[in-house]
């Protein structure tokens, strides 16, 4: 890697780190189901906003993205990431490091099914890896920070790791065939309409652009977002995208026991850095 990709993957890196410690304020002016509200309306700004660097990059006809059956994946993900930061946004207001730490086993579990169903040719170690992951994602339910949740706040961890792994999965099949910005705003237009039929008033759109951690939360996380599908398309490796993406987890549990008393440093790190080489052999292998 050259140092400006290293550089590259140290900004994804850092956005990923902070995007959690941004959004956890939030849950203080928008209740967490309108939480996806404010990034949907933000992704959509980015997508404007970048047109004239991105919109080179559409190499799909639109006729054959309106046609197309995959579109509904887009609509249907679009749909569930409402759900999804819901979810995420209320298991984060009582534990930061679980509503990062899912993402390891979504990632194991969505790969599981791509193998059995859209053969990705799996090696036996790497089914093993996602055998250890969902051990280690049961194990961090009774043993790591996740076992402080409610009753109500496990199943909603056991319900994002599905939600993880159906979006890896939409992924993989829409993005060939409609295209990466494609997906993208017809994603996040079906997650602002979710957000509007359950209702935004006229202080939630005030909020949405002149809140100032309201307004810093959606620009980190529209600014990541594309700074991780770019890079992936024209930056570097996917595989390395990934791994920078991953490590963020770990660097977030030990601040979240440092700063909100998450378990111990010792037990976060035993779990991320655990998670970390588990997930390596699914990126690289």
């Amino acid at each position: 890697m050259t140092s400006f990709q290293v550089m590259i993957g140290l900004l994804i890196l850092t956005l990923m780190v902070i995007r959690p410690f941004l959004y956890k304020p939030c849950v203080e002016y928008f209740p967490a189901e309108l939480s996806a509200a404010f990034t949907s309306v933000w992704l959509l700004v980015g997508l404007v906003v970048s047109w004239p660097f991105f919109g080179h990059l559409i190499i799909v006809p639109f006729d054959k993205i309106i046609h197309s059956p995959y579109l509904l994946l887009s609509i249907g993900k679009g749909i569930l990431l409402w759900w999804m930061i819901k979810l995420q946004q209320d298991i984060n207001k009582k534990s930061t490091s679980s509503s990062v730490f899912f993402g390891f086993v979504a990632m194991a579990l969505g790969s599981l099914v791509n193998n059995v169903f859209f053969k990705e040719g799996l090696k036996p170690f790497q089914l093993w890896c996602i055998c250890a992951l969902g051990l280690l994602g049961l194990v961090f339910v009774l043993r790591g920070d996740a076992k402080r949740l409610s009753f109500r706040g496990k199943i909603d961890f056991a319900a994002i790791i599905f939600l993880g792994a159906t979006f890896s999965v939409f992924d993989h099949l829409a993005i060939p065939q409609v295209g990466w910005y494609s997906h993208v705003f017809f994603s996040s237009v079906f997650m602002y309409i979710a957000c509007v039929l359950h209702g935004i008033s006229k202080k939630d759109y005030i909020n949405i652009f002149r809140n100032k951690d309201v307004v810093l939360a959606g620009i980190v996380y529209t600014l990541s977002e594309f700074l991780i599908i770019y890079s992936s398309i024209k930056l570097l490796p996917v595989s390395f995208v990934a791994v920078f993406m991953r490590m963020a987890a770990p660097v977030v549990m030990l601040i979240s026991a440092v700063l909100y008393h998450e378990q111990s440093v010792k037990n976060q790190l035993v779990f991320g850095v655990v998670a970390v080489i588990l997930v390596l052999p699914l990126i690289f292998l």
